[in-house]
């Protein structure tokens, strides 16, 4: 459409293309391979690629995804914190081809704080009068004729304001600046000026954005729609017939193959109803709910009333939905994984209020409106005594508030083997079994297949059925035997043999059993050492603003 219209259209994302599906994992050898299909004309990079060593390593390493882009990967103000240079390119020029305009494009990052350590945030207070920046804005390097932003940050951010007052005091108030936003997981717009707008597009794909630009010397207007992302409705917004194309086809095979290959697929149980992420603890529906009323007591507690958990609520990042549950549903819904750590052994539970408050509270700073910052599973007598559990990513705060609290120093214990990926996987395996219904196609298939039920009734023998089997079949043979020998002796008349109407037969249908139960279990490919490496995921913290 921009074609026959000879209107420019420029392709981008803001980053944090870490932690979502199974796909994801650390390093991101699966994901990179795919996102390299799409053709961006630039890129930002989000906080969550910058957890972990391992990311970085991956992504900059020689031929790796950030060379792909062939300067077009963005890291305004972020570095490699050894040699002090930047990840990607500070900026990048976009071209219009039938406009002529020349579009100067940045990518920066909010004032991240928890980055991993061979990378380096440069806050964007500093960046914004350092030599390289100004230099940039003042045309010294290229002529431009507007800036893109793309600002990995809310979009009501002040680091927004901070970044524009810059570029107007040195461009000048009439200068077109279009700031793509995103780190809020909302669908924004905000006018800042007459030239200037915010533009945040939702959250983990669920929008495509798209904003406009018409302008000139004195005039600039802006536009913007959210877009549902699906083809029905990208169908009807064009108003024009999608066709599947080869490009589209080979990322859908890739895609389909990569998960094949990580087990992504696995029916691991089935939910019986669908659990929102969003809904407060009390809701029979609330994921979180599920999982520190059922999940954690039955998984990690035991039955047990002295232990506690507690972690942040960014931890959960969807719905759980109703039906067959997947290896990638769970990845999806817990994809950082963290391994659980147990605090002390004996902590008071007055001493466990005075550092969190009261347990479940819903405050000002919580992630999401409808749930506490903070959850934590067990009830809590303050006469009584508790183990207290954390998380990887919690451990810090949860245990240096704990410190502060009681004035006692704790040495935390690392669960090995233990998550929160596999609290969820080894619920659902043993309390969420599929009916027949819910088996999957492939399942279904296998069913009138005899050759399938021949070997499953083979692989269902343990050495005590096959001892077994064996004695029934040689005592069969024994006294099917000794019966043929009777037969055999029986004394018959001339006429008999005459006639020819004498027929000795042996019908004999002892020998078949009928079909067992396969009672082998498959094992759940989250592995530290194998494929798939789901459980090498880790997560987020919220920011100062209590936003992930």
């Amino acid at each position: 459409m921009s074609i026959e219209e000879e209107k420019d259209l420029f392709f981008v994302m803001n980053g944090d293309f870490m932690d979502g599906t199974g796909l994801s994992t650390y390093p991101p050898e699966y994901l990179t391979p795919i996102l390299q299909h799409m053709p961006w004309d630039a890129l930002n990079i989000g906080n969550h690629e910058l957890y972990k060593n391992a990311t970085i390593e991956y992504i900059t390493q020689p031929g790796g995804f950030v060379e792909f882009w062939d300067g077009r990967y963005l890291t305004s103000n972020v570095l490699l914190s050894e040699s002090n240079s930047p990840i990607g390119n500070r900026y990048t020029f976009l071209r219009g081809t039938y406009s002529g305009y020349t579009i100067l494009t940045f990518g920066f990052l909010y004032d991240f704080l928890n980055n991993c350590p061979i990378t380096a945030i440069e806050t964007v207070e500093s960046v914004v009068n350092s030599t390289w920046f100004e230099n940039v804005l003042q045309g010294n390097v290229e002529e431009f004729d507007a800036i893109l932003v793309l600002a990995h940050m809310d979009a009501y951010d002040p680091l927004v304001t901070v970044l524009l007052d810059k570029i107007r005091l040195i461009c000048g108030s009439n200068m077109p600046v279009q700031f793509i936003t995103g780190h809020s997981h909302e669908r924004k717009f905000y006018q800042l000026d007459p030239f200037s707008t915010s533009f945040e597009a939702g959250r983990y794909l669920d929008t495509i954005g798209f904003t406009s630009i018409s302008f000139n010397a004195s005039f600039a207007d802006f536009d913007h729609v959210f877009i549902d992302a699906n083809i029905n409705v990208m169908r009807n917004m064009l108003g024009m017939r999608i066709d599947e194309t080869e490009l589209g086809r080979n990322l859908t095979d890739l895609i389909v193959t990569t998960q094949e290959k990580l087990g992504l697929n696995q029916v691991i149980g089935c939910s019986p109803m669908t659990y929102y992420l969003t809904n407060s603890l009390e809701e029979p529906n609330s994921l979180w709910g599920l999982y520190i009323n059922t999940v954690v007591p039955y998984q990690l507690f035991k039955g047990s009333d002295s232990m506690i958990l507690i972690q942040n609520t960014g931890a959960f990042r969807y719905d759980l939905v109703e039906g067959n549950t997947t290896l990638n549903d769970i990845v999806t819904v817990s994809p950082y994984n963290d391994t659980l750590y147990m605090i002390r052994e004996e902590v008071n539970g007055s001493d466990f209020i005075r550092a969190f408050g009261e347990p479940n509270v819903i405050n000002d700073d919580a992630y999401l409106a409808t749930l506490p910052q903070l959850v934590v599973s067990g009830s809590i007598d303050k006469d009584k005594v508790y183990k207290v559990y954390t998380v990887e990513f919690d451990l810090e705060f949860v245990s240096s508030r704990l410190a502060m609290t009681t004035g006692k120093e704790f040495t935390p214990l690392k669960l090995d083997g233990l998550t929160s990926g596999i609290l969820w996987l080894n619920f659902i395996k043993d309390q969420w079994t599929c009916s027949k219904g819910n088996k999957n196609e492939e399942d279904q298939d296998d069913e009138g297949n005899p050759w399938k039920k021949f070997t499953d009734f083979i692989g269902s023998f343990t050495a005590v059925k096959l001892i077994a089997f064996i004695m029934t079949f040689i005592v069969i043979v024994f006294f099917g035997w000794m019966f043929l020998c009777r037969q055999s002796r029986q004394r018959v008349s001339a006429d008999d043999y005459e006639d020819q109407s004498y027929d000795q037969s042996y019908d004999d249908d002892s020998g078949i059993l009928s079909q067992s139960e396969d009672e082998s279990s498959s094992v759940f490919p989250i592995t530290t050492n194998g494929t798939p490496k789901a459980n090498r995921l880790y997560h987020s913290i919220p920011d100062e603003n209590g936003i992930v």
